[in-house]
Formats: structure tokens, C-alpha cells, sequence
């Protein structure tokens, strides 16, 4: 069977529990499985957390070069943050680290959204694949060393409270790339005189693409194996947007 180049961008609705990678070594499992030649590059773009589920963008051959152009702008998410107990990754897969009897109120949470939202310094999280010497944050955490990340520039456009059932506050948001929502969420609860943590999180917005445009990690993986069998491009391949004129 001769193969036809395969460029483009995949859509994945990310399941929880599988890491960013993970997603890439299955589809290029896939792809190896269905005789796709061994050199054809997979990279996704926008790391979600293995907690985390929601719209991954995986760059396929020269889609890989194009991640970082073609997701400028902004990210949204859904996301819920649980007052009572902060943990070292500020999600639900951390150790707890301090607890709060403060539960805030409905009232004291949306007069506190304004000071969380537009331009402002946000400090990442220890947890982070940001780099520290050359060494992932993440990596020096957990082996138990002290991680200092500087502040940096990030903006929340919006922020809104969509649900509240105590100790459950359910948010959405559209956020600069460089924010870290786990601290959002972390510093939202520090504001209010108590802790907290993540306990969902959901991509629905990166750059141009919508999360409703993805497909399952299963669907994704059905269709390519159905078509490189056929020797077909795969339906589910996004082309790549073609250069501006010059």
C-alpha cells in the first residue's frame, strides 16, 4: 500500500487518567499498527493533566511545527474547585497539605471574581513542567526538593460561577495561555480565608479550535485505524491552514 504524507491536526476529547503522552503513544501505536511509516511525528499541544479531560490538539508530520502558531489566543475550561482542603498539586491526585473549616458563601464568591479577573501576575505551581535548571518543576517536587517559580504575566478574561453546591463551586472561564487553573482555583480559595482544590477540570476552548469539533480518544482511534487500512486520509485529520500571502 503506498501512503499518502499525513499532515494535519487531530481533535482529542482527552478521557481522564491518561496523561498528554499517553494520548500521543496510543495514536502513534495505532498508526504504527495500521503500517504507517515509523518516522511520521505525533506532538500535541497544550499539556491537560491526567486528571483533567477536554479538547487536546495533536499535531500530525508538519502539524507538529504548526502547534504553537495555530493555538495562540485564549483557553477556556469548566472547572471545579472544593474548598476545605489544598494538596500538593492543587488537584485531586495530590497529597493534602493543610485543611479550612471556611466554606464561603454564594455572595462572598461572586464579589470575589472581579479581583480574579483581566491582566495580573500568577505564580506557577511546583507541580508544573516548567523548567528549573534544566530539570522539570515536577521532577524536583517530587523528589522532595523546595521549587520557586517566578511570577508571570497571565490575563482571565472571563470568570464566572456557573453552579454552587457547598463545598462544590463549579466556574468557567477564558484564560491567556500560561495560566495554570489549578492556581487559580488554589488562590481563589486563599482569597476567600480558606483552601482548596481542584476536582474536575475541562478544556473547551484552545486558540481557534472548540471542544464540540473533537472526537473521543476511541472515536479517534477507530477512524484512523479504518482508513490507513484503506490507504485512506483520515476524516478525522484537520488539513493545516494554508500560509498567509505574503
Amino acid at each position: 500500500m503506498s501512503w499518502q504524507p499525513l499532515h494535519g491536526l487531530l481533535l482529542v476529547d482527552k478521557p481522564v487518567g491518561l496523561s498528554s503522552a499517553a494520548v500521543v503513544g496510543k495514536v502513534k501505536w495505532h498508526l504504527k499498527q495500521a503500517g504507517a511509516p515509523k518516522n511520521v511525528k505525533i506532538g500535541h499541544g497544550g499539556t491537560l493533566d491526567p486528571f483533567a479531560t477536554g479538547l487536546l490538539p495533536l499535531g500530525v508530520g508538519h502539524g507538529t511545527k504548526a502547534l504553537q502558531a495555530l493555538l495562540e489566543g485564549p483557553k477556556g475550561y469548566q472547572f471545579t474547585l472544593t474548598f476545605g482542603t489544598a494538596t500538593t498539586t492543587q488537584d485531586c491526585l495530590g497529597a493534602p497539605t493543610a485543611t479550612s473549616p471556611v466554606v464561603p458563601t454564594l455572595a462572598e464568591i461572586q464579589a470575589i471574581l472581579p479581583r480574579f479577573t483581566g491582566p495580573q501576575q500568577q505564580t506557577p505551581p511546583a507541580f508544573s513542567a516548567l523548567k528549573v535548571n534544566g530539570q522539570r518543576a515536577y521532577a524536583l517536587a517530587r523528589a522532595g526538593e523546595t521549587v520557586t517559580l517566578e511570577p508571570r504575566a497571565i490575563e482571565i478574561y472571563t470568570l464566572e460561577l456557573i453552579d454552587y453546591n457547598p463545598p462544590h463551586a463549579h466556574f468557567t472561564a477564558s484564560v491567556s495561555k500560561g495560566t495554570y487553573i489549578r492556581t487559580l482555583g488554589a488562590d481563589l480559595a486563599t482569597a476567600l480565608g480558606s483552601v482548596g482544590h481542584l476536582t474536575a477540570l475541562r478544556r473547551t476552548q484552545h486558540g481557534p479550535y472548540q471542544l464540540a469539533q473533537a472526537l473521543s480518544l476511541t472515536e479517534t482511534l477507530e477512524i484512523l485505524d479504518n482508513a490507513l487500512k484503506l490507504g485512506q486520509m483520515p476524516p478525522c485529520l484537520h488539513p493545516l491552514p494554508a500560509p498567509a500571502a505574503g
